[in-house]
């Protein structure tokens, strides 16, 4: 598929300071949003069936994970596909890209999370067949929505030493803070110095908070793995959505919950420029880790 996207990232190198050669926030996120575009409205299946066309398109290796859950509460089991796809040297630890591909009941799920799904594409379609010193993996999480059962799967079955640090990307699609959480506790000493030097340059502001609504970082969380999560969100919305993660409702909403899990979750309330913000600042991170490895400023 000889998209906008391939032809811009194509030839596009990252120096060791950072930015140099990445296109513009607002160049990627067009093609971003082409992809979001193609994966909203559509049932779990369906967007799963779109992430493998371009896989395919691409010539990525991928590999599915089905599992099945039994819910507690109702013993009811539910069956669901993680998508992942693994990049670099085998047999080391891999930084974890992952981000979830289902919607809510009732929503096109385009900022939740077809967002972080056409992230995850825009960064595969980058560094795939580039010749890389460190291991990455993206990986598509299936029924995030039902309890987090993807991730959750995906880190019962894992080795103990396949996994460096995982980012989880979710909501990354409307606003112009960089959402950074939950910070602190031991088990992001590795990965948040990396984020914090791929921001630089960026025009959106970082905000790292200690709490940050359930997802899928959480999953990494429980097994005492380094993880993060990062949206991208509105102005103030970083301390609102701490706030409400805590528990503190009493204060005014946060805007991006505004339309989720709704049928309100539409593309035509994106922006390009949070997209683009977003996979740049990953894919500064990941550019330092698999060809600067060990970087004493970044230990």
């Amino acid at each position: 598929m000889r998209t906008r996207l391939a032809l811009v990232l194509l030839g596009a190198l990252v120096g060791s300071a950072g930015a140099q050669g990445l296109p513009s926030a607002s160049e990627v996120g067009h093609e971003l949003l082409r992809y979001v575009r193609a994966l909203e409205g559509k049932s779990g299946a369906e967007r799963r069936q779109v992430i493998l066309s371009y896989l395919k398109s691409w010539a990525v290796p991928y590999r599915l994970q089905p599992f099945d859950t039994v819910l507690a509460r109702t013993s009811d089991t539910l069956r669901g596909v993680n998508v992942i796809v693994s990049m670099g040297p085998a047999k080391r630890p891999a930084w974890i890209v992952g981000a979830h591909y289902d919607a809510a009941a009732g929503s096109p799920g385009a900022n939740d999370n077809a967002t972080g799904v056409a992230v995850l594409l825009g960064l595969i379609r980058f560094f795939h067949g580039r010749p890389l010193q460190e291991p990455i993996a993206f990986h598509f999480y299936d029924l995030e929505e039902q309890g987090l059962l993807g991730s959750a799967h995906y880190v019962r079955s894992a080795e103990r030493g396949e996994i460096r640090a995982m980012l989880n990307l979710d909501v990354v699609g409307e606003g112009e803070e960089i959402y950074v959480g939950p910070v602190g506790g031991g088990d992001d000493d590795w990965i948040l110095p990396r984020l914090r030097r791929a921001v630089q340059g960026e025009l959106f502001p970082l905000r790292e908070r200690a709490f940050y609504p359930h997802s899928d970082h959480a999953s990494f969380a429980r097994a005492g793995l380094e993880n993060l999560s990062l949206s991208i969100v509105p102005r103030g919305d970083a301390d609102r959505l701490a706030a409400w993660a805590q528990g503190r409702r009493s204060g005014a909403s946060p805007r991006v919950l505004r339309r989720l899990h709704r049928a309100s979750d539409r593309s035509a309330h994106l922006r390009s420029e949070a997209l683009g913000t977003a996979w740049r600042v990953v894919a500064k991170a990941l550019w330092m880790w698999t060809t600067s490895a060990g970087r004493p400023d970044l230990e």
